[in-house]
């Protein structure tokens, strides 16, 4: 049974990416050809625990997690797609230091 779901903009959608998978998943959207990335952890039944990135238009990237309810979600603004490819992959491979490696902002949603 597989651990994670990625999708992209175009709807396809890939199980258990590897790292390197989900860096030529964030190309595409370097390269414009994909607006967003998420991925999902399959083990919460609810859909609601993912982290997801998408590109501004000078560059940057926006990177957000959610863990489990709307009210658990978070967003920062990193430089590059290196760096929001750094924090996807931690995050979905469960490693030590990507929830500090930046300063994340709360996400409030109108209810």
């Amino acid at each position: 049974m597989p651990l994670l779901k990625s999708t992209n903009e175009s709807g396809q959608t890939w199980e258990d990416p590897s790292e390197d998978a989900l860096f030529m998943f964030m190309e595409d959207i370097e390269q414009g050809e994909e607006a967003f990335l998420i991925v999902e952890l399959l083990a919460d039944p609810s859909g609601q625990t993912f982290i997801q990135s998408t590109r501004n238009d000078d560059g940057t990237y926006v990177v957000e997690f959610r863990e489990g309810s709307p009210s658990q979600h978070f967003g920062t603004v990193v430089d590059d797609m290196r760096a929001a490819h750094a924090l996807i992959a931690s995050w979905s491979f469960g490693l030590d230091g990507w929830r500090e490696s930046v300063e994340w902002t709360k996400i409030l949603f109108d209810e």
